[in-house]
C-alpha cells in the first residue's frame, strides 16, 4: 500500500469540511499583525453544514461586503501540461442608493443611517452596515502536502492576478504580484495550509481582482471550499463557503453500480497509481509495490521477487514454454483484481456486478480461474478464462458520467510531476537481459 496519500480521492461526504485540496478565498489587511496581535482567525468550519446539493458553486456575498465568483474551471489535459486552472475572482460591487432616499449615494447601509436622519437601506449589491477597502486576495488549500492530502508537498501551484478596470481608467485601483504564502488571517497555527495570494491589492467600487490559479494534475472536480476574506481596515477575517479545488469532488458519486477497469499495460506502467490499489493475491501468492521511492512512486514498484506486484503483471510466456497460457491468466488476474480493488476504493461497495461474459460475472469468473492455477495448458486454454478476463479488464468504465482522479488525470506521479509512463518494473518482469525469471506460483514461486 501508498505510504503516502498523493492520489487519495474520496467521494464527497456530507456535513463534513473537506480532508484535502478545497478551496479557500480571501482578503486581508496590510497593518502589522504581531504588534496589533494579528486579525481574528477566519471560521473555518463555515462549510461544516454544506453539502454537494446546497455548495455555491459560482458566486457569494461575503460578510465584508465583497463579491466573489468561481468564473471558471478547467481540469488538467496533456494538451495544457497538466495543469488545472481556476479563475477566482473578487469585486467591490459598484455604488447603490439609499432605498428612502434615491438621491442618496451609498457604499454601505450605514451610509443611510447618518445620525438621526434615516434613508432606509443601500440597494448596493452585497452591501454590509460598514463598506471597507480590500488590501489582498488569498486562496488557501487545506492540508495540501499534509497528512491527508491528495497531492504532494511538491505539488506545483502557479497563479496570475490582475485587476478588473470596470470603473474609469485611473481610479487608482491596483494589485501586486502573484505570491505563495501570508501571515495575516494564516499563522502558521490557524492554517497549515498553502496560500496562494494576490499580493498588495486595492480596488475602487465596481473593480476586481481576478486570480488565476494552476494546479498540477488536479481533475477531479468542484468540491466544497470556503472563502475567507480580510477587510483592509478591520481585524476579523470573515468566511464563506464557495465551490473550489477539491480532494472529494461533488460530481463523481456514481448512479448505482459502478464499474472502473484498467488494461494490464496501465497498471504495468503506472505504478504510482498501482501502489494505490495492491495488495491483490493471485494463485496463493500476495502481490504489491514494496520498494522504496524511486523519484516517481512510493512505494516502487520493482520486479524479482515472487512477492512483487510487476511479476504478476509483466511476465511474458517465454517464462514458463510449457504452459504460457497461465502466464496469460496470471496477468489477467491480477489486473482484474487491481480493478475491482480500485472501484471499491473509488465507490464502496461496487464490485462490477453489471458486466458479464457468457452470462457468468467476474466475480464467478475470478472464481473459477482461480481454481485453475494448477491446471495445464490445454485446460487453461479451453475455460475461456484468459478470454474473460481480457474483456474485463478491456471494458469500458460504467456507473458514472465524470471519470474518477487519478485515472482521467495526465500521469501525475506520487510528487505531484507530470510524468511519462514508467514501465522499468514491467519491463524488469519479462526476464530479459539477464534479469531474474519468475512466474507467480510456479518454481520458486509455488506455494
Amino acid at each position: 500500500m501508498k505510504r503516502a496519500t498523493s492520489g487519495l480521492v474520496q467521494r464527497c461526504r456530507s456535513w463534513m469540511v473537506l480532508s484535502g485540496l478545497a478551496a479557500f478565498v480571501s482578503a486581508a489587511i496590510a497593518i502589522p499583525a504581531m504588534a496589533q496581535g494579528g486579525p481574528t482567525p477566519p471560521d473555518l468550519t463555515v462549510c461544516d453544514a454544506v453539502t454537494c446539493e446546497n455548495l455555491p458553486e459560482k458566486n457569494v456575498c461575503s460578510d465584508a461586503g465583497f463579491k466573489i465568483s468561481l468564473k471558471s474551471y478547467t481540469p488538467a489535459t496533456i494538451q495544457n501540461s497538466g495543469m488545472a486552472s481556476y479563475v477566482y475572482e473578487i469585486c467591490s460591487p459598484p455604488a447603490g442608493v439609499c432605498s428612502l432616499d434615491s438621491t442618496k449615494s451609498c457604499l454601505s447601509n450605514g451610509n443611510c443611517t447618518p445620525g438621526p436622519n434615516n434613508y432606509g437601506t443601500c440597494n448596493r449589491e452585497c452591501a454590509v452596515d460598514t463598506f471597507r477597502g480590500l488590501s489582498h486576495f488569498d486562496v488557501t488549500f487545506p492540508e495540501l502536502g499534509g497528512l491527508n492530502s491528495c497531492l504532494s508537498s511538491t505539488t506545483s501551484v502557479t497563479g496570475e492576478c490582475k485587476v478588473v478596470d470596470n470603473a474609469p481608467i485611473g481610479d487608482g485601483s491596483t494589485t501586486g504580484g502573484f505570491v505563495l504564502g501570508d501571515g495575516s488571517c494564516f499563522d502558521g497555527g490557524t492554517s497549515q495550509s498553502l496560500v496562494a495570494k494576490c499580493d498588495g491589492t486595492s480596488i475602487q467600487p465596481g473593480d476586481c481582482v481576478e486570480m488565476t490559479l494552476n494546479i498540477a494534475g488536479e481533475t477531479g472536480g468542484l468540491g466544497k471550499g470556503a472563502t475567507v476574506v480580510v477587510d483592509k481596515e478591520a481585524t476579523t477575517c470573515t468566511s464563506s463557503c464557495l465551490a473550489g479545488p477539491s480532494c472529494a469532488p461533488c460530481d463523481t458519486e456514481p448512479p448505482g453500480e459502478a464499474c472502473l477497469t484498467r488494461t494490464i499495460g496501465f497498471w504495468g506502467t503506472h505504478p504510482w497509481i498501482t501502489n494505490d490499489n495492491d495488495p491483490v493475491r493471485v494463485c496463493g501468492q500476495e502481490l504489491g509495490c514494496n520498494g522504496g521511492s524511486d523519484g516517481k512512486s512510493d512505494p516502487s514498484c520493482g520486479a524479482g521477487s515472487c512477492n512483487d506486484i510487476m511479476e504478476g503483471l509483466g511476465s511474458i510466456g517465454g517464462e514458463d514454454p510449457k504452459n504460457s497460457a497461465y502466464i496469460s491468466m496470471v496477468k489477467q488476474l491480477t489486473a482484474a483484481k487491481l480493478n475491482l480493488n480500485a472501484t471499491d476504493k473509488l465507490f464502496p461497495g461496487s464490485t462490477c456486478t453489471s458486466w458479464t461474459y457468457q452470462n457468468k460475472t467476474i466475480g464467478t469468473w475470478i472464481s473459477e480461474c482461480e481454481a485453475l492455477c494448477g491446471a495445464n495448458k490445454a485446460t487453461i486454454s479451453s475455460s475461456g478464462c484468459i478470454e474473460a478476463l481480457n474483456d474485463f479488464n478491456n471494458s469500458e468504465d460504467t456507473g458514472f458520467t465524470v471519470t474518477p482522479s487519478p485515472f482521467d488525470r495526465p500521469p501525475v506521479d506520487d510528487f505531484g510531476m507530470v510524468s511519462g509512463a514508467d514501465p522499468s518494473g514491467f519491463t524488469k518482469a519479462q526476464g530479459n537481459k539477464g534479469d531474474k525469471k519468475l512466474v507467480i506460483g510456479k518454481g520458486e514461486c509455488a506455494q
